[in-house]
Formats: C-alpha cells, sequence, structure tokens
C-alpha cells in the first residue's frame, strides 16, 4: 500500500525488528523498564476477563519474551498525592510515586512517563536523589491551548533522555519546538487485532462517530447530516452545538460504554466518521484504528497527525477540514457503494494488522527501548 505520510516506515520499521529478532541475533541483556501511566491502569488487570476488552497482559508478556521487563507504577491515591482524581495531566504530577522510584528502582534500566505529568517531578527532585535512570515521554500530546501544560512541557521535553511519539509528524515539531537533537521515535499506536476483529453486522442500520478528545470537528459533522437518509450515532461526552439533540437522523450516545459495548457499536455501523479540526496531535487516531481493525470502511478529515494511520481511497476516504458539504458527499458515496464501502473495510483490517498488532507494536517499542538504554 501507497500512503499519505509514515505508515510505509512504520511497517517496514516493524518488519525489520521481527526479522532481527526471529534472525537469532545475539541475545541482548534483560532489562527492567518502569512504565508510569497518568492515572491508575492496573485495576483493569484485575478486571479482565477473556474477550472482555483489549487484553491488559498481552503487551507485557511479548516484551517479557523479548528480555524486557515492563512494571507498571500507577499513581498513588490520596492522600498521598495530592492531585489524585484530577486531570490525567495532573495526577500524574504524583510526588509520592516519584519518591517511591527513586529510592527502591534505582537499578532500573529505564523509566517511561506516558505523556508529560509523570516525569515533572522525577526530573525536579533526581538531583537532590542522585538519581540516573535516564527518563524518556512516550505519547507526548502538544499543548496548544492550555497554559500551565506548555510551561510544564517547556521544562520537562528539554530534559529528558528521548521522546517516543505516536505520529511521525511530531519529530519535526518537537525539533522546530525544543531541539532537533532530542532522540525521538516513532512506535505508531497499539491495536488489539484479536479482540477488535470483524464481527457479523446486526439488524440495525446507522454510521457511527466516537470520541471524546478536543481535536474532533462535531459541528461540521453535525451540518453534514443535513437530508442524509440513515441515523449517526455519536458517542462523546464533549459539549455539541445547540440542537444537536434535536437532530431526527442523530442520536447522541451520552452514557459511559465499556469495551465489549464499544466493539459492538463498531460491528453494529455501516461505517465510521471520524470528523477532525487540525491539531498536532493524533487526535481520532484510536477511532480509526478500532474501526480498521473491525474491518469497517471510515471517513476521515485529513489532518497530517493521522497520516500514518491511514490510506487514502484505500482504507478510508477523505475529506478537507470543516467542509461539511465534502463529507456529506462522502457518507452518501458510502452509503451508495456498499461493494466500495467492503473493498475499504478489509484493506482498513489489513493495515492495522500490518501496522499495530500486537507483535508488529511490541517489536517496535522494544527496539525503542533498547534504543535509549544503549544511549545513556
Amino acid at each position: 500500500m501507497a500512503g499519505g505520510g509514515g505508515d510505509a516506515d512504520l511497517a517496514a520499521q516493524s518488519r525489520a525488528d521481527l526479522q532481527q529478532q526471529a534472525a537469532g541475533a545475539a541475545s541482548p541483556r534483560r532489562l527492567r523498564v518502569l512504565l508510569l501511566p497518568p492515572q491508575a491502569v492496573l485495576r483493569y488487570r484485575t478486571t479482565h476477563t477473556p474477550d472482555s476488552g483489549p487484553d491488559p497482559f498481552d503487551l507485557v508478556q511479548r516484551l517479557a519474551a523479548q528480555g524486557i521487563d515492563l512494571v507498571t507504577i500507577d499513581p498513588a491515591g490520596r492522600p498521598f498525592n495530592p492531585f489524585a482524581g484530577r486531570h490525567p495531566m495532573l495526577e500524574g504530577l504524583d510526588p509520592w510515586r516519584a519518591l517511591r522510584v527513586m529510592l527502591r528502582e534505582r537499578r532500573a534500566d529505564l523509566v517511561v512517563s506516558v505523556m508529560d505529568g509523570p516525569a515533572a517531578p522525577l526530573i525536579l527532585l533526581r538531583r537532590l536523589f542522585g538519581f540516573r535512570t535516564p527518563i524518556v515521554l512516550l505519547d507526548l500530546a502538544p499543548a496548544e491551548r492550555w497554559r500551565f501544560r506548555k510551561r510544564l512541557q517547556d521544562f520537562v521535553v528539554p530534559r529528558v533522555a528521548g521522546v517516543i511519539v505516536v505520529p511521525s509528524t511530531q519529530v519535526a515539531y518537537i525539533a522546530r519546538r525544543w531541539s532537533p537533537s532530542l532522540p525521538v521515535k516513532v512506535i505508531g499506536l497499539l491495536i488489539d487485532t484479536d479482540f477488535f476483529r470483524p464481527m457479523p453486522r446486526p439488524a440495525d442500520d446507522y454510521i457511527l462517530s466516537i470520541g471524546q478528545d478536543p481535536g474532533r470537528d462535531y459541528p461540521t459533522l453535525l451540518a453534514a447530516m443535513d437530508d442524509v437518509p440513515i441515523e449517526l450515532r455519536l458517542r462523546t461526552s464533549r459539549q455539541l452545538p445547540p440542537g444537536a439533540d434535536a437532530l431526527a437522523n442523530v442520536r447522541v450516545l451520552r452514557e459511559p460504554v465499556d469495551d465489549r459495548h464499544l466493539r459492538d457499536l463498531y460491528a453494529g455501523c455501516r461505517f465510521v466518521v471520524v470528523p477532525l479540526a487540525q491539531t498536532n496531535n493524533a487526535s481520532g487516531v484510536s477511532s480509526i484504528q478500532e474501526a480498521g481493525a473491525m474491518g469497517k470502511a471510515i471517513i476521515v478529515t485529513d489532518n497530517a497527525a493521522i497520516r500514518d494511520f491511514i490510506v487514502p481511497d484505500e482504507t478510508c476516504l477523505v475529506v478537507p477540514c470543516h467542509d461539511a458539504t465534502a463529507m456529506r458527499g462522502a457518507i452518501l458515496r458510502l452509503l451508495n457503494d456498499p461493494d466500495l464501502c467492503e473493498r475499504l473495510g478489509r484493506n482498513a483490517r489489513r493495515f492495522a494488522e500490518e501496522t499495530g498488532s500486537p507483535p508488529i507494536y511490541a517489536a517496535r517499542l522494544s527496539a525503542a527501548l533498547r534504543a535509549f538504554v544503549r544511549r545513556s
């Protein structure tokens, strides 16, 4: 497939990593890598049952088989973490966890801070405690409006050993905003292609759009639905334009859904629409990967940050930003051409398997983690 961005590079690098492992290169030393998420994730492992959601153990097991012990340390709750229960960026600032890492995990080979919050207290305190383990960021979400987060990133990013990013466009962004010499690895996005898989479509007939992040452009999508002869099910908690709930062919779903219900929503729809504003973040990438893994055709707004994850006219239809007329035309095109809809969905499934499935992602992540340890 020929893509519009870094998709071919990601797939090629993943294949190269897998081939190197299969070739039985000299066994590298075993690594202990700490993963610091901005919010608690370990409780999901205690409640997970087979096929209830994406497998929380799969990546850990794959990395362990490649000689990397990934140890997740959740932020503490109150009273130890004064930011517990707040926005994920604030909750990740947990000072108690930072002390635990510096006092009890001094022999770790690498600390991976998911986004910028967990890294900040480590950077503030590491000189005081003589903590020399390198710190890298994973999944940087460039701050575009939140002034406090901009300042936090301006403090954190130049002081880490490197950054692991989801979209390749952030390589140039980081070079422009902070430093061209800061090491950056492109990792893409993991998608559990066993959980999110093609399934029989129920009798309901609708199209689906889903997502909570600020990069969604739901006003354009709602405008595009004017006189469209199918129901749009819109799953979001974001504020919508006045009158959105009154549109005859739009059903807004605001109640929380679990992973299995989410999969059912994907399975039941004809295709998925991902309306986006222009942003440096890979907004919508989870929806794109999940829908693709389900074998669904996708309509997506063109945005440079998601081009690694689409192949225009092969896995999706792409429309210009804020163009309700073009989006409406794409919706009607897929409604009137079931063969095209099926072809796009089939290609999207194959693309998700080739670029984000667990073995592909694990090989890419393993290579990135070892590269940062070698640099230190």
